[in-house]
């Protein structure tokens, strides 16, 4: 169904006159004429009676004319939406609370700088979730430190970052300091471990950088947190004898996505 020739039908019925109809449309009154006939052989039947100047619908236009306002109604909606969503750039962008609070959120202020008119859905969950929702294409890009080994997922390294290990305030005598597990992927547990041998019972675990590092002002635990944290927090005191940990940050997405243009262009936008 051409949805010209209903919005011709609608302007004729509205008017009742072949010629304001076509001005209305800008078009010739012989292009109305012609609209309403491929309109009436499409559906074979009379649309309208016409004698001399009186022109009006028949029982079969009189039960169309319901039907073609609410088809051109919809019509209209369902343009709107599509040119909405191409305009606006739909994406969803998953990674854990940690990722957000360190470097991703500042990555969204600078990707909304550079496109205004960006619409992204912002998602906080664990890594195994993210992964499941990519799959079931509720997600379109997950931001990760261990890109999956899955042969429908396509992986890009976006750079690295350091973790140091801070606290607040002096060490408790005679006794180990405690710690609070920071969730930085399962492969980066591996790491601590070896490095906090005899310390391996945490105070706390959480995903929430944020939350670890107001923590440590209450506390005499430590907690590994973005190196260039002790720039931006001056009461972080670096536990120096702990080396900084190295972690790589990968984008991962669906190999088939249909949002792999966007997905492109976005992550040309340096994260860290």
């Amino acid at each position: 169904m051409d949805t010209e020739l209903l919005k011709t039908f609608l302007e004729v019925s509205r008017t009742r006159h072949f010629g304001r109809a076509a001005e209305t449309l800008y078009l010739t009154q012989s292009a109305v004429s012609s609209r309403i006939r491929q309109l009436e052989t499409q559906l074979g039947v009379s649309l309208f009676t016409r004698h001399r100047n009186n022109i009006r619908l028949t029982l079969a236009g009189e039960r169309l004319l319901p039907y073609a306002e609410s088809l051109m109604s919809t019509w209209q909606l369902a343009k709107k939406e599509v040119n909405h969503s191409v305009e606006n750039f739909q994406l969803s962008i998953g990674a854990s609370a940690a990722l957000w609070e360190a470097w991703l959120g500042s990555w969204l202020e600078t990707l909304y700088q550079q496109r205004p008119a960006l619409q992204l859905e912002a998602r906080i969950a664990p890594r195994h979730l993210l992964i499941r929702e990519l799959h079931e294409r509720q997600l379109d890009l997950l931001i990760t430190t261990e890109p999956p080994k899955m042969e429908e997922l396509a992986s890009l390294q976006l750079g690295q970052f350091s973790l140091s290990l801070f606290a607040h305030g002096p060490a408790p005598e005679d006794s180990p300091r405690p710690y609070i597990r920071l969730e930085w992927g399962a492969d980066f547990h591996t790491l601590e471990n070896r490095l906090l041998a005899g310390n391996t019972q945490p105070l706390m675990t959480t995903t929430s950088a944020h939350l670890s590092r107001r923590l440590l002002a209450s506390t005499t635990a430590c907690a590994f947190l973005p190196s260039d944290w002790q720039n931006a927090y001056p009461e972080l005191q670096l536990i120096v004898d702990i080396p900084p940990l190295v972690r790589p940050l990968y984008a991962v997405w669906l190999q088939n996505s249909d949002q792999r243009p966007l997905i492109r262009q976005i992550l040309k936008t340096p994260v860290i």
